[in-house]
């Protein structure tokens, strides 16, 4: 499901907002939450409590917390999230440069450009979310790229993701559930502890597999056979 916060102070904008949002996902079959907001207030409190956006919908011209402070904010906590503007003073672009902004919609065009920019924002949003695996770390989402990921164990109740910078991460999912929701032919269940990121192995030492850095990730010896197999044919592919 995609989740979106629209933030305009205007009762009558913000109405607007939602509909155009709400119909062009429902136009593409795009399972969607839109959560509105009169005040940027509300939403910074939101943010603060661990609420969790992929798209904002922000008027810029607000009383109190206007659409800079909050799109500062955003930045922030959640770097990699999509931020549309709507404003009637498209000057404020060249000043939230910084937080990388990915559209301005004026106004006085919201019928004709909006849709647009949310199209665009929904083929970009596929595009990332095919090539990197979200997980909750305390108030915000963390996108992990799947070439960092070098390989995820089973600890327990946790998924426990180790990555190329040698830091860790975890999600309270079973091996099973991360696979699925991976869904990549490059990464394989090697044993029943153990998901490997195929791209990443290096080579095979008995019951080990190597990894960059010269790190070895041991597997149990009934399911050497069937990865060594797994890892021929990815490596046939890449040739």
């Amino acid at each position: 499901m995609l989740n979106i916060a629209v933030c305009d102070d205007d009762g009558c904008m913000l109405s607007r907002l939602e509909e155009i949002a709400g119909k062009f996902f429902r136009t593409h079959c795009v399972d969607v939450k839109i959560r509105p907001y009169q005040s940027g207030e509300n939403l910074l409190y939101d943010l603060q409590d661990g609420f969790s956006y992929d798209l904002f919908l922000l008027d810029i011209e607000m009383p109190g917390t206007d659409g800079m402070e909050l799109a500062k904010e955003i930045h922030d906590a959640l770097p990699a999230v999509g931020v549309i503007f709507i404003t009637s003073h498209l000057e404020y672009a060249v000043a939230a440069y910084e937080y990388a902004v990915f559209r301005y919609i004026p106004k006085s065009m919201l019928e004709e450009k909006l849709p647009a920019a949310l199209e665009d924002f929904y083929k970009l949003y596929e595009l990332e979310r095919s090539s990197y695996y979200r997980i909750q770390v305390k108030n915000h989402v963390e996108q992990l790229p799947f070439r960092d990921i070098l390989y995820i164990l089973k600890e327990g109740k946790y998924a426990v993701f180790h990555l190329r910078s040698g830091r860790t991460a975890s999600v309270r999912r079973t091996l099973s559930q991360v696979y699925a929701e991976i869904g990549q032919e490059y990464f394989c269940l090697a044993d029943r502890g153990c998901l490997i990121n195929l791209a990443n192995v290096t080579g095979m030492d008995g019951e080990k597999i190597l990894m960059p850095d010269g790190e070895r990730v041991a597997i149990s010896r009934s399911g050497v056979a069937e990865f060594k197999s797994a890892l021929l044919r990815f490596w046939e592919k890449q040739i």
